[in-house]
């Protein structure tokens, strides 16, 4: 037996979606990993079950709580781990009653009423978590003298039953200071894709789509070119990798970062294979040249639609032309190109969403992009979930396990659920047919 101070968990998703992941395109939970890196940095033992790719047994659980009896247990979670979480919470009641938990991320951030009300879960960290799950773990581990904590970051249940939230944890601003997350924590073998680097927190975009700026704020912080390169290395060294990713929404936000960073890779003479996600606004010839000669081999850019009065009033900020340059460029210094796209937004209208689909279609054939659709999902904390009544947006599902990319829950104004079901459907099917 070897007992931990605290067991994270990566929490599973259904199983359907849980195997296409890993089979394509799995990656170790970063922000989990800097969570219990610097948890384990101060003083306190830890593990990592990430059940994003690993099958466990109802009963192998149960032995591995009882053979590691965790005083607290940490829980990654998702909209689409909801119905997980409750069994998972009980369970671990059941076996270790004296145990706390508590739960992290985006979904634990905007929807922590549902959580501390229906699950066994005992605290929620609003925001960034390293430096507020710290202090939970000291509260919880020393002798408690009363029921209340007030710092920030932190909600939870009082002995009245009544929720106290001390708001959103305050922002790390030198992300340098944080050291690189300890892969040692995890099986890398597990995944498709197991080295990859965050090098900043939040995203410049405004798109009323996304949660980045109510979970980070409307502040970007970054780590410098030196400290990424530096990671870039450890990997290199450590694990023997010459391939890598990076996880950030926008990597190229800031020009100047990553032409540095481009130039100390070239300036190792080490051969390194990577790819990263991008804004077409923020892209010219001179940066894609530089990446593409420092080993960029592949781009991932956020279409949404192509209607440049859509992508005007979901806030995208950016052209249709601005995009099909960034994805010629890219295209012409041979860059592997996936582009994403949204059918449905609240301003969409059928015109509007085949003008995406031949444009994509396009894009495909023309440049050799990988294109990759879903249907328009309110999830919380996006600027049309609060907005949803004054755009026209009607939710049809309250079950949290619901609000997943690839199956309608809503209407509009101007598309019907039924009518956004057969476009997923039909573009499902055009996609996979002109890949093969």
């Amino acid at each position: 037996m070897k007992t931990v101070d605290i067991l994270f968990i990566n929490l599973p998703t259904n199983n359907w979606y849980k195997d296409k992941i890993a089979k394509s395109n799995s990656m170790p939970p970063l922000g989990l990993l800097y969570v219990a890196s610097y948890v384990k940095e101060n003083g306190y033992s830890v593990k990592i079950i990430d059940f994003a790719v690993e099958t466990m047994t109802h009963e192998k659980f149960i032995d591995v709580l009882k053979n590691y009896e965790p005083k607290i247990v940490g829980l990654s979670t998702y909209n689409e781990t909801w119905n997980a979480q409750k069994v998972i919470c009980k369970t671990i009641k059941n076996v270790l009653p004296k145990s706390y938990i508590f739960a992290g991320g985006a979904f634990a951030t905007f929807c922590y009423e549902d959580m501390l009300r229906e699950s066994c879960t005992d605290y929620v960290i609003r925001g960034e978590g390293e430096i507020a799950t710290l202090e939970l773990i000291k509260f919880l581990l020393k002798e408690k003298q009363t029921d209340k904590i007030n710092y920030k970051g932190i909600v939870y249940k009082d002995s009245m039953n009544n929720i106290v939230d001390n708001g959103i944890a305050d922002r790390i601003k030198n992300l340098d200071n944080l050291g690189v997350p300890d892969r040692e924590l995890i099986d890398l073998s597990n995944y498709i894709m197991p080295y990859t680097i965050s090098t900043a927190r939040g995203c410049p975009g405004d798109c009323i789509f996304c949660s980045s700026k109510s979970f980070w704020g409307k502040k970007v912080y970054m780590r410098s070119a030196e400290s990424v390169f530096a990671e870039v290395m450890y990997l290199y060294d450590r694990f023997g990798t010459l391939v890598f990713y990076i996880t950030d929404d926008t990597f190229t936000a800031s020009y100047k970062r990553a032409i540095k960073f481009c130039e100390l890779i070239m300036e190792s003479g080490i051969k390194f294979v990577w790819g990263c996600e991008s804004r077409a606004d923020v892209i010219n010839e001179d940066l894609i040249r530089i990446m593409s000669d420092s080993g960029c081999k592949k781009l991932q850019i956020g279409l949404e639609s192509a209607d440049n009065e859509i992508l005007s009033k979901i806030k995208k900020n950016v052209t249709i032309e601005e995009i099909e340059n960034g994805i010629k460029l890219a295209n012409k210094y041979n860059l592997h190109i996936t582009a994403s796209y949204i059918i449905g937004h609240a301003f969409d209208t059928h015109e509007t969403i085949n003008k995406t689909l031949t444009f994509a279609k396009r894009i495909q054939k023309d440049y050799g992009a990988h294109v990759v659709g879903s249907v328009n999902t309110p999830f919380p904390g996006t600027e049309q979930y609060e907005k949803r009544d004054e755009l026209g947006i009607k939710i049809y599902e309250s079950d949290w396990n619901q609000f997943i990319l690839n199956s309608p829950i809503i209407s509009t104004n101007h598309i019907t659920r039924e009518e956004l079901r057969k476009y997923h459907n039909n573009i499902t099917n055009v996609m996979s047919n002109n890949r093969n």
